[in-house]
């Protein structure tokens, strides 16, 4: 099983995750509109500017999907 990993940021306080908002950064509570950074640090960094206390970096594999 291959697939693209891409680091979602959640803020701990609220629960929410930063996503994308007309080329700025935002929030919202639901993981599928989550934005994806491409690499740990630059999500990391993005918690650091966005998020005003604890926040966690989580690595996401997305594989094909399934048909049924």
């Amino acid at each position: 099983m291959s697939g693209a990993v891409v680091y979602v940021v959640q803020d701990l306080s609220s629960g929410e995750f930063l996503c994308p908002v007309d080329g700025d950064v935002g929030f919202t509570c639901r993981f599928r509109e989550a934005g994806g950074f491409s690499d740990a640090e630059e999500a990391t960094q993005a918690g650091v500017d966005h998020c005003d206390g604890p926040f966690d970096v989580v690595p996401v594999v997305f594989v094909g999907r399934m048909l049924h």
